[in-house]
């Protein structure tokens, strides 16, 4: 239905993609009738193999359709131009000079650095050069928030920074058209928000934007939303407030009753000991610190997971796990192992057998389907018996819900299908750690559930799992959530005690806190004396209470746990301790904040100063109202 106030800019009549690899041709999309408008943000959503990115692909050119029309309206009076019909270098030209594509893989040259690669023309057809000073390619690095590593080659940054360098080259010739495939898979919460409400200027600008997404967070900023279900286009669906209620309640369930999972024999070593590991990279911009003293301790039987903004070191910190990279100092023990004590072929056979590893890029062998791909780790490691392989595998991708599509090829299936594969091919050989670099970035919402109930099952089973991931939904549903800043790890107590701190400050906190163990009923604080500290409850408990001075009658309050904290009522507002506070008969760990470090902080913070000023109000209320009600 046409918007008579918009212009026309893509009209596609009875679109269709068939691939003709695997055993049967397949169609991709089909019966696709589409009119697109100037200054449109449309969003594109759907299971994985749906058939959205083959879409973009036949919009952009970028694949050619088997059959109908795609036109494109330049506008004024200007006759439409079949884009489908046109030549390989004219569409080449047309695509540079209208259409900025965002791709799911970024695609950056190497050896040139983030601003060079900016510059670069989106399409090297001989005909078209872009015309980019590198102010201009520095104002759009600024804009999508990395102009500071701008001079720094890809290598250097991160997965996230990395797709960001796509998007503004993607701007670099300011076209008409923007196809974004995922473009905020790869990207942190604040990150991928930042992108959407650059798109949604760009759209007030008049620009047309096309994206597909799995993130069903961004459907009310789009104009509008279109639904592809096996190749063709549907009427979106709206899930029901009831629905997410009842998948919100489901989520905050299994996060508690993941606490009460087994941890394994106590005598036996950790899965994980990272001992003041260091990682320092060198380049033409000089030495980077991408892991700074990391000491961590990882159990099996544990569902973790890693999170940060983009270029904060959690894909370091998962290669130095995996015995990828090499730390620059300190020890990595996996299992009571120095791993680092093994040859690279040494390496490579232990990391098989004991570890299963599922990339950002899912790495499968495009000559291979994805049953042989599954069964390949089996061979190599030479695990299982081999009349057996065949079979585990078909059970394992059935497990991931591919079991009918085992004997295609990589790339006559979709890139969040690859994804599901990769998860089956990490359990091949059945290994006690799993490592996960944004495993479900490329999955549906359905599709991502499968995988998160199946690497919970997997810890109930005594296997570790860790997952990078910037999906808080799923910080959510984990034992432990290991948080980094700048190669840094986040004390958890006080990214638990103050979550709106940004990750900086947090890091400022963790270093400016210390860490006190104190044996049941030792006393914390006594009622009238000076607070100094701002108190945050690492392990254990401490119970707050009160003594009426003409009885001596013990008057308890609450009793405070892991991720609380106390001490904010009179750092706040002034004054003495309003109660007595002490360890609980378990005993309590706390993170310890002096009075001139938690001030700074909580100033730099509105957020923290609003939620902190709010519940000692409500903490002094009670405490007043408690006393004068039992006296």
């Amino acid at each position: 239905m046409e918007d008579q106030n918009k212009p026309l800019i893509l009209k596609l009549r009875d679109v269709k993609k068939t691939y003709l690899g695997g055993e049967e041709p397949f169609d991709a999309i089909r019966n696709i009738d589409l009119d697109i408008f100037q200054g449109e943000f449309l969003g594109i959503t759907g299971k994985s193999g749906a058939g959205k990115t083959t879409l973009l692909n036949a919009i952009s050119g970028v694949s050619a359709i088997s059959s109908g029309q795609i036109q494109f309206f330049p506008g004024g009076n200007a006759q439409p131009l079949p884009i489908h019909l046109i030549s390989e270098d004219k569409l080449a030209l047309w695509r540079g000079e209208n259409v900025g594509v965002i791709f799911q893989s970024f695609e950056l040259m190497p050896t040139l650095s983030l601003l060079q690669n900016v510059m670069l023309p989106p399409d090297f057809t001989g005909g078209y050069s872009s015309r980019v000073t590198p102010q201009k390619a520095m104002e759009l690095l600024d804009l999508v928030e990395i102009a500071d590593h701008a001079h720094k080659i890809p290598a250097h940054i991160s997965g996230g920074q990395k797709q960001r360098v796509a998007i503004a080259r993607a701007l670099i010739n300011d076209p008409r058209i923007i196809i974004a495939d995922e473009p905020t898979g790869n990207l942190d919460t604040v990150t991928a928000d930042t992108i959407i409400r650059i798109f949604e200027k760009l759209v007030a600008q008049g620009k047309t934007i096309l994206m597909v997404t799995h993130d069903d967070g961004f459907s009310s900023r789009f104009s509008r939303r279109l639904r592809i279900v096996d190749g063709e286009l549907v009427e979106p669906q709206v899930a029901s407030l009831e629905v997410t209620i009842k998948q919100k309640h489901h989520r905050m369930h299994l996060g508690s009753a993941t606490k009460e999972r087994a941890r394994g024999d106590d005598t036996q070593p950790p899965a994980i000991s990272l001992q003041n590991v260091d990682k320092i990279y060198d380049g033409a911009s000089g030495k980077f610190h991408a892991l700074k003293s990391i000491d961590l301790t990882l159990n099996y039987g544990q569902f973790i997971s890693i999170v940060g903004k983009s270029g904060c070191g959690k894909s370091t910190l998962l290669n130095m796990i995996t015995g990828i990279d090499h730390p620059t100092s300190g020890k990595v023990m996996i299992g009571g192992e120095d791993i680092y004590k093994m040859n690279e072929s040494q390496r490579a056979l232990w990391r098989g057998r004991n570890l299963g590893v599922v990339f950002q890029f899912f790495q499968l062998l495009p000559t291979l389907t994805l049953l042989e791909n599954t069964i390949l780790p089996m061979d190599f490691c030479d695990v299982f018996k081999f009349g057996e392989r065949p079979a585990r595998a078909m059970e394992l991708l059935k497990l991931v819900g591919l079991e009918h599509q085992a004997h295609k090829y990589p790339t006559a299936v979709s890139s969040g299908q690859q994804q599901q594969a990769a998860i089956a091919r990490a359990l091949a050989t059945d290994p006690s750690i799993i490592l996960a670099d944004e495993p479900t970035g490329n999955l549906d919402t359905r599709a991502a559930e499968n995988v998160l109930n199946l690497f919970e099952e997997l810890a109930d089973q005594g296997k570790t799992v860790l997952i990078v991931t910037h999906d808080p939904s799923i910080t959510r549903r984990t034992d432990q959530t290991i948080i980094l800043s700048d190669g840094e790890i986040i004390d958890e107590a006080i990214a638990r005690a103050l979550p709106y701190l940004s990750h900086p400050l947090m890091l400022q906190a963790t270093k400016a806190a210390q860490r006190v163990e104190l044996s049941p009923g030792f006393e914390i604080l006594r009622q009238g004396q000076s607070v100094d500290n701002f108190y945050m409850i690492a392990e254990g408990s401490v119970e707050v209470w009160l003594e009426e001075t003409e009885n001596q009658q013990h008057i308890s309050l609450a009793t405070l746990g892991q991720g609380q904290f106390f001490g904010e009522v009179e750092l706040t507002h002034g004054g003495h301790a309003l109660a007595h506070v002490r360890a609980t008969d378990e005993g309590a760990t706390l993170a310890v904040l002096p009075r001139d470090q938690f001030q700074p902080l909580v100033n730099a913070s509105v957020p923290t100063q609003e939620k902190l000023r709010k519940i000692a109000d409500e903490r002094q209320q009670e405490n007043l109202s408690r006393a004068g009600g039992d006296r």
